[in-house]
């Protein structure tokens, strides 16, 4: 057997007579041990019957703790459709007012209710208004030419009036889709 004397680097392996490792912690005051309770060891207990976890939060709570809750500065996007179609109208009511069929106004109109539409608009809303413009021209040019005729009863005015629409038209839509377009690219690309 090997001596304690004996200096480990001695060439002696270490296999002699077992001794004890002390921790860090062997010179801290012992834990106080649990109380009995009801009878029972609470050590014993907690070993064998583990307290209950808290719930876990779902998977709404996490995602909603994960993504910064800021509110998006802007109108939603049904209220910048309704910018547009204000716009429009207010176009139309031009036009009407001077007594002339859909022209300047109602191409104003419906230019510059594109643009304030898409200005003002949230982010997260600018699909509707990107795509309204030429929805929203149709419709405008339908209900005009509908309230002017009273009513459609001649197929041949309508199909005549739908032409000139979309050629004489097709200017007015154009630029409100493409400004449309231009500044809701730029407002993905600043992030506003």
């Amino acid at each position: 057997m090997a001596d304690a004397s004996v200096p480990r680097g001695s060439g002696d392996p270490g296999w002699g007579p077992a001794t004890s490792v002390r921790s860090a912690s062997a010179d801290a005051p012992p834990a106080p041990r649990a109380a009995h309770t009801n009878g029972h060891n609470a050590e014993w207990d907690s070993a064998f019957y583990p307290q209950p976890t808290p719930a876990r939060p779902s998977a709404r709570e996490r995602l909603e703790a994960a993504v910064p809750t800021t509110r998006e500065r802007g109108l939603p996007g049904w209220a910048g459709l309704l910018v547009l179609v204000g716009a429009t109208t207010l176009g139309i009511l031009f036009d009407a007012i001077r007594g002339h069929q859909l022209a300047l106004g109602f191409n104003v109109g419906i230019i510059a209710g594109s643009v304030i539409a898409i200005l003002v608009v949230r982010r997260s809303g600018m699909f509707p208004v990107v795509v309204a413009p030429p929805i929203v021209y149709s419709l405008g040019a339908g209900i005009s030419l509908y309230l002017r005729s009273s009513g459609l009863h001649d197929r041949g005015v309508l199909i005549d009036a739908a032409t000139n629409w979309l050629v004489y038209g097709f200017p007015a839509i154009a630029a409100a889709t493409a400004s449309v377009l231009i500044i809701a690219g730029i407002r993905l690309i600043v992030r506003r």
